[in-house]
């Protein structure tokens, strides 16, 4: 995703630490009729961990790769190294465990309910990141960037992420409870949106490592 080229609102859970090798939440997936609303086929919604530039997680978008039987869903994905790979496919309300980690052998690794979907290729260089280990709640709108922003359509109801844990420079798995280091971001930065329209966020269970978030209107 891209702060100057893209529309899109987003929750940001982040280290600030660039040491840290992964990152790993168990995210349910919003519920309800309308679970989310896409009004255009390269809208999407995306809930993923990161290190670095590799992003991994949950994606949603109008489109027939992401329906089962005619019905929306949500699909892994893994991108990084300059491609993307993508996976299951998994009911709304549904609650699904992802992780992203730099392994001992230096390579990143992301698993889908502890189990490996993709290793990638690249051995990493110590002090290769150029972002700290994160979890994204992010929703993206196909209608440019150009001034004025059209105004905001793609919403979701609830998403719930739980067990949220950071792994720190020593290899080991801590509980995520730092609430100053939640936050909204909009994108284009510092470029106005027109409906005031943006993630409710709630993080008054951050001490149990969860957040919740929704984009409803």
């Amino acid at each position: 995703m891209s702060q100057t080229t893209e529309y899109a609102k987003l929750v940001k859970i982040k280290t600030g630490n660039l040491a840290d090798k992964g990152f790993q939440a168990k995210i349910t997936l919003p519920s309800g009729s309308p679970a989310k609303t896409l009004p255009r086929i390269w809208d999407y919604i995306n809930f993923y961990v990161g290190i670095g530039m590799y992003e991994c997680g949950l994606s949603c978008r109008d489109q027939n790769d992401w329906k089962q039987n005619g019905v929306l869903k949500w699909r892994v994905f893994a991108n990084g190294e300059g491609s993307t790979i993508y996976g299951s496919l998994y009911a709304d309300g549904t609650t699904v465990k992802i992780s992203i980690e730099r392994d001992s052998q230096d390579k990143v690794v992301f698993k889908v309910n502890d189990s490996v979907f993709r290793t990638f290729a690249n051995t990493l260089p110590s002090g290769s990141y150029s972002n700290e280990a994160r979890l994204i709640i992010a929703s993206y709108q196909d209608t440019g960037v150009a001034i004025p922003l059209a105004t905001w359509s793609v919403k979701h109801n609830q998403v719930f992420a739980s067990e949220m844990k950071y792994k720190n420079s020593a290899n080991t798995w801590v509980s995520f409870t730092n609430g100053s280091n939640v936050t909204l971001e909009e994108w284009p930065i510092n470029v106005p949106t027109p409906d005031g329209r943006r993630y409710t966020l709630d993080k008054s269970y951050i001490g149990n490592a969860q957040v919740y978030a929704s984009l409803k209107f």
